[in-house]
């Protein structure tokens, strides 16, 4: 049996990352179950192994009309001798390989292909900057793998088609206060706006926000959208932010120091995330044949940078307050 681990928050970016460009999937009639078995035992994977791939991508059998096209998709088995040839087009040696994927909580039996397995690499050894610099923003709001990969859970279960004309929406109400100078103070009717926008926007991705100040001793106390973007000081507390399904279950929490507070900390790793699609520009030709419908984790990736931009605008905005006060 295949072991499929994509619960890594680092594979769950680069899967966001590489899924920019996408075309419109036909469904054919499935290639002769004859064929099909011929191709299992050649793999030595069962019928539901073979589901299980094709489903990562969002495919079914019914979307190749031939077992060459399925073929093409699948890409060639690792054996010794193009693992070989892989390595040395990396200059790698195997353990250097080994300790890549494991910086990113993989080993070479998550692969099967040598063509994923030639992706991954190329992504890792590329961009292993940018993805350090977004798993240490992680640990630094108190974000956990699983937490992360709850978020992107929910946002894939969301209806993308109206979501993404919705957002479309919130990013046009969202773009008078990306260009806000500092100096600037927010009126009445502006902050109003802002509330309302991210309202809107939770409301949108069905989430339910709570915020609390936490002191020092650990008691929380409840604060409201509003009440934050115009408090003053926080008087040495901690903001603790709870995202919660509409459903009522709890996703995830994160925490901001008056640090963090005091800065644009949030709303520029914010921008990071939801720009962080331009990554899969060198990656997109190796994709495009691989990937024939895949947008939509790329989409949840864009949700969740919009999210922190959001949420990094009403941090941003209190920020001003404090520096003004100071």
């Amino acid at each position: 049996m295949i072991i499929w681990r994509i619960g890594s928050m680092k594979k769950a970016f680069l899967i966001s990352i590489v899924l920019l460009f996408f075309v419109q999937q036909t469904s054919f009639a499935a290639p002769p179950q004859n064929e099909l078995d011929q191709l299992l035992s050649e793999l030595d994977w069962t019928m539901n192994d073979l589901t299980d791939y094709l489903g990562y991508y969002e495919l079914t059998i019914d979307d190749f009309e031939t077992i060459e096209d399925l073929k093409d998709m699948l890409g060639t088995p690792i054996t010794n001798e193009n693992l070989a040839d892989l390595l040395l087009q990396y200059e790698l040696t195997r353990p250097e390989m080994d300790t890549i994927l494991a910086e990113f909580g993989e080993t070479l039996d998550d692969y099967y292909f040598i063509e994923d397995l030639d992706i991954a690499l190329s992504f890792y050894l590329g961009h292993d900057e940018e993805m350090a610099e977004l798993e240490e923003f992680m640990a630094l709001i108190g974000l956990t793998d699983a937490e992360v990969d709850s978020l992107f859970t929910h946002f894939m279960e969301l209806d993308q088609e109206p979501l993404e004309q919705q957002m479309e929406g919130i990013i046009t109400r969202l773009d008078p206060f990306l260009m806000i100078d500092e100096t600037t103070e927010l009126t009445e009717a502006q902050q109003d706006e802002l509330v309302s926008v991210l309202q809107d926007m939770m409301g949108i991705l069905k989430l339910e926000p709570q915020f609390y100040l936490v002191n020092r001793s650990g008691v929380e106390t409840p604060v409201t959208f509003k009440e934050l973007i115009n408090m003053e000081e926080l008087y040495g507390n901690v903001l603790l932010i709870q995202l919660y399904h509409t459903n009522g279950g709890l996703i995830l929490d994160m925490q901001m120091s008056e640090e963090m507070l005091m800065s644009d900390f949030l709303f520029q790793s914010g921008k990071e995330f939801a720009e962080v699609g331009d990554l899969a520009g060198e990656l997109t030709t190796l994709f495009h044949n691989k990937l024939p419908n895949t947008a939509s984790t790329l989409w949840a990736n864009m949700l969740f940078g919009l999210l922190l931009i959001g949420l990094g605008i009403i941090v941003f905005m209190f920020s001003k307050r404090i520096h003004k006060v100071t």
